[in-house]
């Protein structure tokens, strides 16, 4: 139990499965979210912006999951058993192929549909562009979360930044 501003806060425990379970279900939210952004349209950007999603090397989804894989497998070389040196070489492989293997795939999808990427604001199809929150209304607004996604060159979203 915690105790916050007088009031004693009771939470139930989970059982592992229980916990298990939800955290798959907040992952599952999370991917159908970036499935639905890419999907709804047949325009290129939104397809890049998911895919960038998953690939992004600081906080994307594949990351994440190679992140996992490698705390598991270090936390697991603490279980005393005699083929526990197999499961961590596994384990290694598979955190290598989702971050080199499948990222790579997806950095080489992405270099393929760059030159489809068009400018939402000039029209043009630029090496530069890029899909990004709409700097005008982040500008105006950095406490929102929900800014529109939309295909910049740079010198167009420094332009809308700059209007803000």
């Amino acid at each position: 139990m915690t105790e916050r501003n007088s009031f004693v806060i009771s939470t139930p425990k989970m059982t592992l499965d229980q916990e298990l379970e939800a955290a798959l279900a907040i992952v599952q939210v999370g991917l159908d979210r970036i499935r639905d952004a890419a999907s709804r349209t047949d325009e290129v950007a939104p397809h890049a912006a998911a895919l960038r999603a998953l690939r992004n090397q600081e906080n994307g989804v594949l990351e994440a999951i190679a992140d996992v894989i490698g705390t598991i497998t270090v936390s697991i070389t603490e279980v005393d058993h005699d083929d526990i040196d197999r499961v961590v070489k596994l384990l290694d492989r598979a955190q290598s192929y989702v971050q080199d293997s499948t990222g790579k795939r997806i950095d080489q999808a992405l270099a393929l549909l760059q030159p489809l990427l068009v400018c939402e604001e000039c029209g043009q199809t630029k090496s530069d562009v890029v899909v990004m929150p709409d700097p005008f209304s982040t500008a105006l607004y950095p406490e929102d979360t929900d800014h529109r996604q939309m295909p910049l060159c740079r010198s167009c979203a420094i332009a809308r930044f700059e209007d803000s």
